[in-house]
């Protein structure tokens, strides 16, 4: 998938690929099918609390595949930055978005601000989490009592796991996703 910017203009989700910019609808069948297996598989709770919330919409699997996906949209991608991709090489970056319902919502942390399922845990997590946060192996080795060498193949083993180009991508997930 190409980088992706959303964002929500009068209501209205728009998304821009390439420099062009266009409303998101529910046509878009690569894109939405695209977006709703990823939220699907890598924020499976958000994916459950959507599909309960348009359940109604299920006789029209293209219109409920859309809705999951547009409220996801709006509640992770709906700022214009155009910094950073909402959705590069498999990857999301999640947003701060404007809500009047902002930490009252009953979603908030499941379909805003979601978990996610990373499929790295305990020594990898501690690693990518150091990291993530700017530091360098040779500091995670000495933080972690481990070798800066052990570091580094675990830094490799996370990007092969995750399908991630270089290891700087770890510092870009782990962020995007606020882990």
């Amino acid at each position: 998938m190409e980088a992706i910017e959303f964002f929500v203009l009068n209501g209205l989700t728009y998304w821009c690929v390439n420099g062009k910019t266009r409303q998101l609808m529910v046509n878009d069948r690569d894109a939405v099918l695209y977006l709703y297996e990823k939220i699907a598989s890598t924020f499976p709770h958000a994916m459950e609390r959507l599909e309960e919330l348009y359940k109604d919409s299920r006789h029209n699997r293209w219109f409920f595949e859309f809705r999951v996906v547009d409220r996801f949209i709006r509640c992770n991608f709906g700022e214009a930055d155009f910094m950073h991709p909402d959705v590069e090489k498999d990857i999301f970056t999640l947003e701060e978005v404007k809500c009047p319902l902002r930490n009252i919502c009953e979603h908030e942390g499941v379909i805003c601000k979601p978990e996610t399922v990373m499929g790295i845990k305990g020594e990898e997590r501690k690693v990518a989490i150091l990291y993530a946060k700017g530091y360098l192996p040779k500091e995670i080795a000495a933080e972690l009592g481990k070798s800066e060498l052990t570091c580094k193949t675990q830094l490799h083993r996370i990007c092969k796991k995750l399908k991630l180009p270089h290891p700087r991508w770890i510092i870009r997930l782990f962020n995007g996703y606020s882990l």
